[in-house]
């Protein structure tokens, strides 16, 4: 009966809504990827019965143990939720968790592992601990019938432990990396590729010729005159009846002409500065229209526009704002033919050069000085080749090239004929008076010839300049004859993958198919 009454005096005992901080915690449920071997469920608890629960909750600070974490795995999201870097991160948390444990900096740096309290310190919510730091009052834990502990109560489950000796890492996984933000990132970046100058001259005709369609569209709704006066005035004519029937419904008729007029021109005026932009040779086009007139008549028309559309498209588009901008598209589309049929011109010149194919076995300085002929922008003709070997040095061909300043100007020439324009000589001495002139025109050449054309050349420019050294003039003969093939070489490749491109074909829609 004592008995009774003072079981029924005694409180039971109470525990807060959290564990205290002393007991060794655990990951958040319901983790993101499902991490197995970092908290264990409720059915698994079996496998660790045979332990009290004292040292279970002892072995959380033992040093020589670590926390074992699953290699994380890619999460899957949602389609908006990829497009989100704050979402993306979260990967990284499991791969931290899991580079923490594979490194051995889980138990040392991060503070999971509980830290002993002295007897009788009290925790962080103030109340006093029962006996040791680390074991109290563990009446709430329920004991089997055998008397040892199933598990840690309810809402307590226990993190694996392995031992430091027997934990066996695979031996072929890759080095481990730092969590950073594209550890789990794999959007893959997609580069366009560089534009081709057959496919935006093809776009440019196309949104010319719609947008001339529209204008010339246009130019059908004005008024004709006839003897100073209207046509659309003149009652029972076509035009007078339509303007009657359209005029309740001129503002909205007027809004979707300029609309129109504004999606089509808005169009061609972006594939024009796409064109001039990325222009393979914006030299030879600035030679038919100049750049600043290029760039005032794209103003010119997109001023037209703009006042079109602050307007609000009232009182419809007028005919001198359609006049201006076909003028600029008619003159767009001259260019176009102009600059293709100096194109043809030039095709038809390099097709004429014999030197381009053949065999000129035990010709080859002839070979070489036909091309060199052939680019030399210098009006007097270069002597000829002849070997240096069968007749005195230096020969009237290398005394030509003696001071530099004609093959610093063969070189630009060459450059700009080649679709790969760098590397041009831009600082050169045109007064070779001096000789230290001549052997820095000398200089440039070989090391422009290095950089733009990745041959290397060997040239004693004292000896040359100085003209007493015949082994100099013979290192300048070879240098010429390398430089001269190397460069025939490129251009030669280059025009012949200019030829097998293939003409991308103009989409046209013909307005007056009719399906079968």
């Amino acid at each position: 009966m004592a008995t009774d009454e003072i079981t029924a005096s005694s409180p039971p005992p109470e525990r807060g809504s959290s564990p205290e901080p002393w007991v060794s915690p655990s990951l958040a449920l319901n983790a993101i990827p499902q991490l197995d071997r970092s908290v264990s469920t409720a059915s698994s608890v079996s496998s660790v019965s045979g332990r009290s629960a004292s040292s279970r909750l002892s072995d959380s600070g033992i040093p020589g143990r670590r926390r074992g974490y699953i290699r994380p795995e890619g999460t899957q999201f949602s389609r908006s939720a990829k497009n989100r870097d704050s979402v993306m991160n979260l990967g990284t948390i499991a791969h931290l968790q899991y580079y923490f444990a594979r490194t051995g900096l889980l138990d040392e740096a991060t503070g999971r592992v509980a830290k002993k309290r002295q007897n009788g310190s009290r925790t962080a919510s103030g109340s006093e601990l029962p006996g040791s730091g680390i074991e109290g009052d563990l009446s709430y834990l329920s004991i089997s019938s055998d008397g040892t502990t199933d598990h840690l109560g309810e809402g307590f489950v226990e993190s694996p432990i392995d031992d430091g000796a027997s934990v066996t890492w695979e031996e072929q996984e890759p080095v481990m990396l730092p969590p950073t933000v594209s550890t789990y990132k794999n959007t893959p970046v997609y580069v366009p590729p560089p534009p081709d100058m057959t496919i935006l001259r093809r776009e440019l005709r196309e949104s010319l010729a719609e947008a001339m369609k529209h204008l010339q569209e246009l130019e059908k709704g004005f008024p004709d005159t006839v003897d100073g006066g209207l046509i659309d005035d003149i009652p029972g004519t076509l035009g007078h009846d339509a303007a009657e029937r359209h005029s309740a419904d001129a503002p909205g008729w007027h809004e979707i002409q300029g609309l129109n007029l504004l999606d089509v021109a808005t169009l061609a005026i972006r594939a024009a500065k796409n064109y001039y932009t990325a222009h393979e040779d914006p030299q030879r086009l600035y030679t038919i229209k100049s750049e600043r007139v290029i760039r005032k008549e794209l103003y010119e028309v997109l001023d037209v526009l703009k006042r079109l559309a602050i307007r609000n498209f009232a009182s419809g588009v007028q005919p001198c704002e359609v006049a201006s901008i076909k003028a600029w598209v008619i003159g767009i589309g001259q260019l176009l033919d102009t600059e293709e049929e100096k194109e043809r011109i030039d095709h038809e010149e390099r097709e004429s050069w014999s030197w381009r194919e053949g065999d000129w076995t035990g010709k080859e300085r002839e070979r070489e000085l036909m091309f060199l002929k052939s680019f030399d922008p210098n009006p007097e003709t270069l002597p000829s080749w002849t070997d240096p070997a069968e007749g005195e040095v230096p020969t009237p061909f290398l005394q030509t090239l003696q001071n530099g300043l004609r093959l610093v100007h063969l070189h630009n020439a060459l450059v700009k004929k080649s679709r790969r324009q760098f590397e041009e000589i831009k600082q050169y001495h045109t007064d070779t008076a001096k000789p230290y002139r001549c052997a820095d025109n000398l200089r440039y050449w070989a090391k422009a010839a290095e950089l733009r054309w990745d041959i290397k050349l060997d040239v004693d420019v004292m000896g040359v300049v100085n003209g007493t050294d015949a082994v100099a003039w013979n290192k300048f003969d070879a240098a010429l004859l390398k430089w001269c093939r190397g460069v025939r070489e490129e251009l030669i490749l280059e025009w012949k993958e200019q030829k097998k491109q293939a003409k991308t074909p103009t989409l046209q829609i013909d307005p007056n198919y009719e399906p079968l």
